[in-house]
């Protein structure tokens, strides 16, 4: 049996909980991330190289746009970014991760 503990309309994230026959229990986190890609996908097709160069005021840039679930997934895995920035960086540039990503190039 599993019973809905919470939802998030503004992520749209759920969490359920799974009640085994032998009394015990799971917590599973649900999300439906095919929006965060499709818009992921379109900043990307928008991004070009170099568009910083010579904008003074813009000073920072939009690289990735990962779901709330995952994110804490590989938070848990790898740590605070400013913490562990390398493994950070190999993560977004590893191929199967490419659809969090919204700008072009390597981080």
């Amino acid at each position: 049996m599993k019973k809905l503990v919470k939802r998030d309309e503004s992520t749209g994230v759920e969490t359920w909980c799974h009640f085994d026959s032998d009394g015990g229990f799971t917590f599973e986190t649900v999300q439906n991330v095919d929006s965060i890609i499709k818009n992921n996908k379109a900043e990307a097709n928008e991004y070009r190289a170099g568009s910083m160069i010579g904008n003074t005021q813009n000073h920072r840039q939009k690289v990735a746009d990962i779901p709330v679930s995952v994110y804490y997934e590989v938070l848990e895995r790898l740590g605070n970014p400013k913490d562990n920035p390398v493994e950070w960086r190999r993560w977004l540039n590893d191929y199967d991760n490419r659809f969090f990503r919204t700008g072009g190039g390597t981080i």
